[in-house]
């Protein structure tokens, strides 16, 4: 059964209309699956944004860090070689050594 849906409006620029009207017609979809569409999407970008955020404060919560010399090497490097493999972590947390 699919799930209930409701309808609203919003209000969009000109422009952005008819955008959304050539890519509708070049789809041979409506202009509401193509706006369904894009709010999917950018729902799932922002699920995804928030779920790295929440890896990173993990990560960080680790103490395992990647120096800032070595990330800006690693841009330099980057310059020259756009597969210059990711940096790898340099900071680590201290370790208590009492016995």
């Amino acid at each position: 059964m699919a799930a209930k849906a409701d309808t609203f409006s919003v209000r969009l620029p000109d422009d952005l209309k008819a955008e959304i009207t050539r890519i509708a017609e070049a789809t041979q979809r409506s202009r509401a699956f193509v706006i369904k569409e894009a709010v999917a999407a950018y729902v799932e970008d922002h699920r995804a944004y928030k779920a790295a955020i929440q890896e990173a404060i993990a990560e960080a919560d680790k103490g395992v860090f990647i120096s800032g010399e070595k990330v800006m090497a690693w841009l330099e490097e980057l310059r020259t070689n756009p597969d210059a493999p990711d940096p790898e972590p340099d900071i680590f947390p201290e370790t208590d050594t009492r016995a």
